[in-house]
């Protein structure tokens, strides 16, 4: 009997499609060379549709043996319908509390999933457009403005590469990645769990006040533009300045040599409201995986599970995944410089989570979905920053697991 005709086939379910090549053609054979008897495939969803789609075929039983999870509030609903197999303190013996927290219960006591990575909030420029203009990264969201107004001015490049077709950007990457220098990081997101913030508050108004002077720098089209669009617009030269995050690099550098104009990025950490102010950046623990309590072969997804626990994937996936982090304790040689560059602000700067992953979310409707409407808004500048806060104040009102 050859090898292939008892092995154990099992399925990885994923809201990261565009990483679907270097999972089946990297990190899967890796594994497979070591465990002969396993074979993997990998089931990538678009983002938005994955939660959907997953929900319903993990409740009729179709889902695959291994789950992506979102972190924090995102996998509280599997969490909750009894999906995911609890891990062991074995299995996650190379991941300290806080890798762990992203994907572990409220009261601390079981992890379902295994942290994997997590990814880090920035913003990618153009090199050539910087040097050709004697522009400098800004640090200040003052030197930002006149920076994008300096780019604009120069003619037929758009200064800032951002769209709002899609929505989830206008909160993921501008309010949750550069707010957090306006209410104060880590503190500003406890106070309002805690409920000794409010979003009307003067430092989370001034978040979307900052973002209501966006909207001049944008493609005159932006309404109609989507991630996709916006992504291919800065990776081919037609844009300044991308408001993003490490998920990105390999993507853009990707796109800008299959187009055949190379480009040479930068990047640098959102601006603080004031020179000399400290600077907070949000890290968000990208994903975990977990093992669907369903699978036909719980015991060979624990050993696919056992190894993105091993130092030779958290190196793997490193040198794969660009842009990505190991959560894991072991220590990994970081060669990309740009992702060099972000982790030097984790010396610089002091860290949060992006705001509503956490507690904030657990209400109806989401925080998430209120938080892609008044962004998208108010970027739009067609409602105030005043009436953004009023409306995400009352929302978080009605949140009854928040004391």
């Amino acid at each position: 009997m050859s090898s292939t005709s008892w092995a154990q086939d099992l399925v990885i379910e994923s809201w990261r499609k565009d990483d679907e090549i270097f999972w089946e053609k990297v990190l899967i054979p890796a594994f497979e060379r070591k465990h002969p008897g396993i074979r993997l495939s990998f089931r990538g969803e678009e983002p938005l549709s994955y939660d959907a789609l997953l929900d319903a075929r993990l409740t009729t039983r179709r889902a695959g043996d291994l789950i992506f999870c979102r972190p924090f509030d995102g996998h509280v609903r599997m969490r909750s319908k009894g999906h995911l197999l609890p891990l062991n303190e074995q299995e996650l013996r190379n991941f300290n509390p806080k890798a762990r927290q992203a994907w572990t219960s409220d009261d601390g006591k079981t992890t379902f999933c295994l942290p994997v990575a997590y990814v880090m909030h920035g913003l990618f420029y153009n090199k050539k457009i910087f040097k050709d203009l004697n522009l400098q990264p800004p640090v200040t969201v003052d030197e930002l403005l006149l920076l994008l107004k300096r780019i604009g001015a120069a003619g037929n490049i758009t200064p800032l590469a951002l769209g709002t077709a899609d929505m989830w950007e206008s909160t993921q990457v501008v309010f949750t990645g550069m707010g957090p220098n306006f209410w104060g990081g880590e503190k500003g997101r406890q106070d309002l769990i805690k409920r000794t913030a409010k979003f009307t508050d003067r430092g989370f108004v001034k978040a979307w006040e900052m973002m209501a002077k966006l909207k001049p720098h944008m493609h005159s089209k932006q309404n109609s533009l989507s991630n996709s669009d916006i992504q291919q617009m800065f990776a081919t030269g037609l844009a300044g300045i991308y408001p993003s995050g490490s998920w990105d690099i390999d993507y853009l550098r990707n796109t800008s040599f299959i187009h055949h104009k190379p480009i040479d990025m930068g990047v640098f950490k959102p601006p603080v409201e004031k020179a000399g102010q400290t600077c907070h950046i949000s890290i968000h623990p990208d994903f975990g995986i977990g093992v669907n309590k369903n699978s036909p072969n719980p015991e060979a997804a624990l050993k696919f599970i056992a190894w993105l626990g091993s130092a030779e994937f958290a190196q793997l996936l490193t040198d794969t995944l660009v842009g990505f982090f190991s959560l894991s304790n072991h220590p990994v040689k970081v060669r990309d410089p740009l992702s060099q560059e972000m982790l030097k602000w984790r010396q610089e700067c002091r860290e949060t989570i992006r705001l509503n992953s956490h507690k904030i979310n657990r209400v109806w409707p989401s925080m998430e979905e209120e938080l892609w409407y008044a962004n998208v808004k108010v970027i739009n500048q067609e409602i105030s920053p005043d009436q953004a806060a009023r409306h995400i104040q009352d929302v978080h009102e009605k949140n009854s697991y928040l004391p």
